[in-house]
């Protein structure tokens, strides 16, 4: 009969291992909470459209339910002669009103658009999370189905770490065409490219792998992005181009930066847009692999939107 010292020197090789992979899993756990999402609860400048030089009554302000319980704050702004209509999904770094500045550019190219925040960003409850946030996309896109034009085609629009999330988005939820902007093709992939001598895609996961949902896009792609792009190279912009087997083009500016598209060729951007919503074929399409809430999950959703209600009735 083995001793208990036998018996526990045969189990430490266990216990490294548990400890090794609680270690990895609080690692991945950390480094997604304080290197993906970067929110901010105030405005860069204002809550008021205007300051944004988005037109005085192009504006509607929305208050979103979540299926779990939580309420995203959005902004619906229309074009005076609107030809498309679509969902905006923002970068990874404070609000709706530190994008606000693009607004102006697509409703010249008549292109109407919710913007809106993820949970934990400006005005909408909560805390981000990857599943949160690729959740609350899909909950604006239904909203944006109630309220938008129905003769329009549908875009959807993500910018940066927003066009992760819209690549998430569109295989959970139809559209007529994808554009992004500035947008990375796997975050293992940007994480090696923004820490080259850390191994911090280790912690990263398998998260908004857009490369691996272009590859089976089966709507018109158009993809922005910068040459000089010192965030996101462009090389992944043309890896993206590459990969989509359907109908694409590729707009880039030359010398174009992460965040300065729209300050450095605003013109050229909206007459790539313009073209992208004038070509767009007539007919409705739909994505592969469109995924459905399971029942279980629509239980459990419900049951947190309960029980989230009635948490914040309770006074303080």
């Amino acid at each position: 009969m083995r001793s208990r010292k036998g018996r526990f020197d045969d189990a430490v090789p266990f216990l490294i291992g548990a400890l090794a992979l609680a270690a990895f899993d609080a690692g991945r756990r950390i480094y997604r909470h304080t290197q993906i999402f970067c929110p901010d609860r105030n405005p860069i400048q204002t809550w008021d459209p205007a300051d944004y030089g988005i037109p005085a009554g192009a504006v509607e302000e929305h208050w979103i339910d979540t299926p779990d319980g939580e309420v995203l704050h959005a902004w619906y702004c229309r074009a005076e002669h609107p030809r498309a209509s679509g969902v905006y999904c923002h970068g990874n770094t404070g609000n709706l009103t530190w994008s606000a500045h693009v607004v102006p550019h697509l409703l010249a190219a008549g292109f109407n658009v919710l913007f809106f925040d993820y949970r934990g960003f400006g005005k909408s409850t909560g805390i981000p999370t990857y599943r949160g946030v690729i959740a609350d996309g899909v909950t604006a896109s239904r909203f944006h189905d109630e309220i938008r034009p129905k003769h329009l085609p549908s875009l959807l629009y993500g910018f940066s770490l927003g066009g992760g999330v819209a690549a998430q988005v569109i295989r959970r939820h139809p559209f007529d065409g994808l554009i992004l902007q500035s947008t990375f093709t796997s975050l293992p992939q940007i994480t090696r490219v923004l820490f080259p001598r850390l191994p911090l895609h280790w912690f990263t996961g398998d998260l908004f792998n857009t490369l691996g949902v272009i590859k089976r896009l089966q709507v018109p792609l158009l993809l922005m992005h910068g040459t000089a792009d010192e965030v996101i190279p462009c090389s992944m912009g043309h890896e993206l181009f590459g990969a989509c087997p359907g109908e694409k083009r590729m707009h880039t500016v030359d010398g174009g930066l992460h965040k300065d598209l729209y300050v450095r060729d605003p013109d050229s951007l909206i007459w790539a847009i313009s073209q992208f919503i004038a070509d767009l074929p007539h007919q409705k399409h739909r994505t592969v692999s469109l995924e459905e809430t399971p029942v279980i999950e629509q239980w459990t959703d419900s049951l947190l939107r309960t029980v989230r209600r009635a948490i914040r009735k309770v006074p303080a």
